[in-house]
């Protein structure tokens, strides 16, 4: 019997191929759109989950309690050295120092010398780290990083600097001058950890890498950097709070001066990916909406499928009623239409994990460059697939084959079909799908506009055409020299050595004491720069003069909420008043300027006090502005100009835009998301309101066949026919527009700078819905408008 319903539903399927295919493309298209979310969402929720002691590991963070508090997932090298041997509950401490860079030169034996700039994907770690975490390493003993000098590299790397070579014993230069040993080759798999870096070096390496480091650096506790990692694995994860209470009581001890302004926290490994707060990669709210959007993707696949159905199947009526008549049961009948659904679902479900399988290598290189997805387990995605394809067969066949095995053998003969007008279910079907999509294309519309608004608007300084050139530590008399060849270049406007541009991803601070009052209970963020930072980057001067380069003492420049927040009723009042940087080793300097406010991160963050001022030793980037004209001749001019005094150094720069773009990655990321599952939500409603409008036109076939024979045009008929589908439109527009507004606003509260909901952005996804269903409907309603009416009163 069962062998004989699927060669029956087979048989169907190919006899009604147009409808058949909408079916088994719109349930593929919301399988597909659904197993690649559950990828992306069960990716990031496996981040670091794997290690063997990832439960009881935890890094340490600091908030740091001014008047708003700050938040840092930075250590200090100090704590590292103590933590483990002071408290009796770390069973084990590990130091990771991220993000650094370094120039590293390959001599080969039978070809020229390579040089290659490794930016900030070079880690330091303690001999411990790979006794905390698990790497998968291919050759080589983690043992050998407790030496001076010896690194550990990533396939990538390996391959990038030796080819096929085997990369075990080899030497590379780091800076020109300092061997290191490669004594280990590690994989680039698994890519779900946020504790990677290109290469792995031997902490015992960083006094020959870095030799002008101070000794506190290594001692002092409140040498704290956000690139400073330090983990701790606990003993016993129920006195966690007692290790807290713990490294607080330490820091009163190695921090007596500022421990009350730090607050020590012990995070949690499975948190670290999460948290914004201490530079988490992505929210756990955005993998929530994510699963929302994948279940009302789903929910709107499975209305458009029994829509599509039932508008296929009640022209099978006349099949049904001869099938009761030679004495099928509406038991068979049931099974034979669950038959058809199970059928469908198997073809819909093979053609969404083929869509998958092709569709994911172009997203990992477009969308997720940086974290691509890559399959977590065979396992669970299986047990998805199998719950999903269960929960489709309910959902989307029980209801249609249910309504259909139940006809009336009478009416079904006669091929009535009256009932299968659509009745307050069905229609409530309809307004639900098509108030998911309008709420997804509200979203998707503001959340374009805030982006847009986000990366465009104007944040107190010049970005365009400014080029960012990092530099090796170097001598006055080599930055002297390199000035002197970029006068020479025509088609520079200004140029700027610097430690940083004004806006960028790092964000820091430290307190300062104006004039004779005590220290601050705000942070303060400083920018250093020369004496042509402020013209570079087009910083606007509201008062005062520019600060100049004094070997003997220094000047500042600070922001107009730094005037504010000293209390100071006018720009002009701070003019001459001295202030201490605690973040620039304490020295006294005059206020030289006040400049008008600009952001020194992205938007989401409110613009606080900032200071500039000028330190040399600090400087380690150029910043290039340039005319227009020929950029890449002149970008070859400064690439010339670069080697000729830094020679043994590679030349490397980024736009400044570029830097500004890539502070909104999470949110660009999200919006792509968002429209691409708009995109897909669209496209499924337009195939069930297809569905529909079958259902529709062929109820009422006669109806339209009078209509002709009276004397209506097509456009009537067209408008007859999308009237009813117009007030399920409108019905779905109150609810949508109440719903998108609330959930936007929410959104929007996470950024200081934010753009306002208007009107017009309901007004166009409202017209945007209407002009979408009035296309859809009208490909059928004008075919059955322009049928001709003798054959439909005929066949009536």
């Amino acid at each position: 019997m069962l062998k004989n319903h699927f060669k029956i539903a087979c048989r169907s399927l190919i006899k009604r191929k147009f409808y058949s295919a909408l079916n088994i493309v719109g349930l593929a298209i919301g399988i597909a759109c659904s197993l690649f979310l559950y990828l992306f969402i069960s990716f990031h929720l496996s981040f670091d989950g794997y290690h063997k002691k990832a439960a009881t590991t935890y890094r340490l963070v600091n908030d740091i309690l001014f008047e708003q508090t700050i938040h840092d997932p930075g250590a200090s090298m100090g704590m590292y050295t103590t933590l483990a041997s002071d408290i009796s509950q770390v069973n084990e401490a590990a130091v990771m120092l991220r993000n650094y860079s370094f120039t590293v030169t390959i001599n080969h034996p039978s070809k020229s010398t390579q040089r290659f700039k490794e930016d900030k994907n070079v880690s330091l770690v303690s001999p411990t780290w790979f006794k905390l975490f698990d790497y998968k390493w291919l050759a080589g003993n983690p043992g050998e990083l407790k030496m001076p000098n010896t690194v550990a590299l990533t396939q990538k790397l390996a391959v990038k600097y030796f080819g096929n070579a085997n990369p075990i014993g080899k030497t590379i230069l780091f800076e020109n001058k300092q061997p290191v040993k490669v004594v280990g080759l590690i994989s680039d798999k698994p890519g779900n950890t946020d504790l990677k870096a290109d290469m792995y070096v031997s902490l015992s390496s960083l006094k020959n890498l870095k030799p002008d480091l101070p000794d506190k650096f290594f001692t002092d506790w409140g040498w704290i950097n956000s690139t400073t990692s330090v983990y701790l694995s606990l003993t016993d994860v129920s006195k966690k709070d007692e290790v807290e209470a713990g490294i607080r009581k330490m820091s009163r001890i190695h921090m007596p001066a500022n421990w009350k302004y730090y607050r020590f926290r012990l995070q949690p490994l499975s948190d670290v990916h999460f948290n914004a707060s201490y530079g988490g990669s992505i929210q756990k709210y955005l993998l929530f909406t994510l699963t929302i959007i994948g279940l009302f993707i789903l929910a709107i696949a499975c209305i458009n499928y029994i829509n599509l159905s039932i508008a296929q199947q009640a022209k099978r009526s006349i099949e049904i009623g001869t099938r009761k008549v030679l004495g099928g049961t509406a038991k068979q009948l049931f099974m034979q239409f669950m038959t058809e659904t199970v059928t469908a679902t198997i073809l819909a479900m093979l053609l969404a994990i083929a869509l998958v399988i092709l569709l994911l290598p172009f997203a990992n290189q477009t969308l997720f460059i940086n974290e691509p997805l890559s399959l977590v387990s065979y396992k669970w995605v299986s047990i998805f697939l199998t719950v999903l394809f269960l929960v489709l067969i309910i959902f989307s066949g029980f209801y249609p084959s249910l309504i259909l095995s139940r006809i009336n053998v009478f009416k079904a003969l006669k091929n009535e079909t009256a009932g299968f007008k659509a009745g307050f279910l069905r229609k409530g079907l309809i307004v639900f799908q098509n108030s998911v999509a309008q709420i997804l294309i509200i979203c998707t519309l503001i959340m374009v506009v805030q982006v847009r608004f986000l990366k465009h608007t104007d944040k107190g300084f010049n970005r365009d055409a400014v080029i960012l050139i990092p530099l090796p530590a170097a001598s006055e008399l080599k930055r002297s020299f390199f000035s002197k060849k970029l006068e020479e270049i025509p088609n520079i406007q200004s140029f700027s050595f610097c430690h940083k541009p004004p806006s960028s991803g790092n964000y820091g601070g430290g307190s300062l004491r104006f004039e004779n009052r005590d220290w601050e209970k705000w942070p303060v963020n400083s920018r250093i720069g020369d004496t042509s930072y402020v013209k570079t980057f087009g910083l606007q001067l509201v008062t005062g003069r520019n600060i100049r380069e004094l070997k003997t003492s220094r000047e500042y420049l600070i922001n107009e909420t730094m005037v504010s927040s000293l209390g100071l009723k006018t720009a002009q009042e701070a003019i001459g008043k001295s202030l201490v940087d605690g973040e620039l080793d304490d020295e006294k300097g005059p206020i030289v300027g006040v400049v008008k406010d600009f952001n020194i991160t992205s938007l989401t963050a409110a613009i606080g006090p900032v200071l500039i001022t000028s330190y040399p030793d600090r400087f380690n980037m150029l910043s290039v502005k340039l005319k227009g004209g020929d950029i890449n001749n002149t970008l070859k001019h400064i690439q010339k100009s670069y080697e000729e005094v830094y020679p043994v150094e590679v030349f490397d720069y980024q736009f400044f835009d570029e830097q500004i773009a890539n502070l909104y990655k999470k949110e660009a990321l999200q919006e792509k998301i968002i429209w691409i599952t708009t995109t897909i939500a669209i496209g499924i409603s337009c195939l069930g309101l297809l569905g529909l409008i079958s259902l529709v036109t062929l109820q009422r076939t006669k109806e339209i066949g009078i209509r002709k024979v009276l004397g209506a045009s097509v456009s009537g008929i067209v408008s007859l026919l999308f009237s009813d589908f117009l007030q399920l439109l409108i019905v779905a527009m109150f609810i949508a527009f109440p719903l998108a507004w609330w959930a936007m606003k929410t959104w929007l509260q996470n950024f200081a700078h934010r753009i306002e909901i208007h009107w017009w952005m309901f007004a166009l996804a409202g017209l945007s819905a209407v002009l979408i269903a009035l296309v859809t409907v009208s490909f059928q309603a004008v075919k059955a408008a322009l049928a001709n009416p003798v054959k439909s009163l005929r066949t009536e």
